[in-house]
């Protein structure tokens, strides 16, 4: 924690964080597809499902209810929090214009919704996250009908599907204007719509109660002082979270289990596969939360970690920025790589363009003490103008 009052180890994680996020989000176009069926692609794309896929935007959504806490420690100023949010829904607004995953609408919807119910006592907040982590299996089991229509039957029709869409899909031929008109029918994002997914807006909120209970009841204070116990933690809820899922893997290959697929006929068996990926996704979520944080403790000061740090201090300017450039890297009026890459291009696709944003974020907060966006939001937030550089260095005495 700096002098300042800011956890530099929280950066580094929503850091960590913003790079799964990238990674699940560029396997959007194409290389979700079993069609890619080398054995490299293959792995890249079980390292995907296990490691990252649900597990990411968990941990961005914890770390959002954590944010939420360090931003209220002294009392919460409603309409301050208010006008926050409603900059943030104008940055989803138009990033979902271009990519359809944004989740910026989503947190800003749910964040006035963890505004009105934050006074709640922690034992309150944790049942009602516990309850809306199981409305996804339990809705799933109630009515299995949810539109699965986008899974191919078989690795033939995967492979005819992904030809064409190579060749008339939206995002391989279609303009600027034709994807931003199609993305614009779907706005705006309504939290309670994918109530039957493992990834919907009430499984969000359920991550900022939790984040933002732990962060109340001291838990960062607490770990920054025994980052060895955390990262053993950590590993612990690493091994069971690989367990778990390793019983998912089983269903998928002996009983074609899929939790974004279409359900099993088996409706106890399609209830048993997703109360298995969700318990296996906290543990992952709750894995990761731990082992990156003791290490961002162990090791604060690092290159690594200092560069995870300032792209996590810029996650807005990050985040938004992402999009800008592998939509330009994938859409027609780009280059085009929409149906062209596999899970193992994508993934170093990911490593790569993360790589270059953490960089220049650590060069850019050098200089200024806040990102462009983070600069942008503070300004529509306080309805003041933000300081812009970042204070000297003081110079070393001889």
């Amino acid at each position: 924690m700096t002098n300042a009052g800011r956890y530099q180890e929280i950066d580094a994680l929503r850091g960590f964080a913003l790079f799964g996020v990238l990674l699940v989000n560029l396997y959007s176009f194409g290389a979700d597809s079993p069609a890619w069926d080398g054995s490299g692609d293959r792995l890249f794309w079980q390292v995907k499902h296990i490691f990252f896929e649900s597990k990411f935007w968990g941990l961005f959504s914890l770390l959002f209810g954590i944010s939420f806490w360090l931003q209220n420690r002294e009392g919460t100023q409603f309409w301050r929090m208010c006008r926050r949010y409603l900059a943030l829904m104008i940055f989803g607004l138009a990033n979902a214009l271009l990519f359809e995953g944004d989740i910026l609408m989503l947190y800003a919807e749910l964040g006035i919704v963890l505004l009105a119910v934050h006074y709640l006592p922690d034992r309150a907040l944790i049942t009602l996250a516990l309850a809306l982590f199981l409305i996804f299996p339990l809705a799933h089991w109630a009515d299995a009908k949810r539109g699965d229509g986008d899974r191919a039957s078989s690795l033939i029709e995967a492979r005819e599907w992904l030809a064409e869409d190579r060749e008339e899909g939206l995002y391989s031929v279609g303009s600027l204007g034709d994807i931003v008109a199609e993305h614009a029918s779907y706005l705006p994002e309504v939290p309670w719509e994918d109530y039957q997914w493992p990834d919907s807006g009430w499984a969000v909120l359920a991550f900022f109660l939790v984040g933002f209970v732990l962060a109340r009841r001291g838990v960062l204070a607490g770990v920054a002082r025994a980052p060895t116990q955390l990262l053993r933690r950590g590993a612990g809820l690493m091994m069971a979270g690989l367990a778990i899922m390793a019983m998912e893997r089983f269903l998928a290959l002996s009983k074609g289990y899929d939790v974004y697929g279409a359900a099993l006929d088996n409706a106890a068996l399609q209830l048993a596969g997703d109360l298995i990926f969700l318990v296996g996704t906290l543990s992952l979520t709750a894995a990761w939360f731990c082992l990156v944080l003791g290490l961002a403790i162990q090791y604060r000061g690092s290159g690594l970690v200092s560069a995870l740090e300032s792209a996590g201090r810029m996650s807005l300017t990050v985040y938004l920025s992402q999009t800008l450039v592998f939509t330009t890297l994938f859409y027609g009026y780009g280059l085009g790589w929409a149906y062209q890459l596999g899970p193992m291009a994508v993934s170093l696709l990911a490593v790569g363009i993360f790589t270059l944003q953490a960089l220049l974020a650590h060069q850019w907060l050098r200089h200024f003490r806040l990102g462009p966006m983070e600069w942008l939001w503070r300004l529509a937030t306080d309805l003041r103008i933000p300081s812009a550089r970042a204070a000297p260095k003081p110079r070393r005495s001889h």
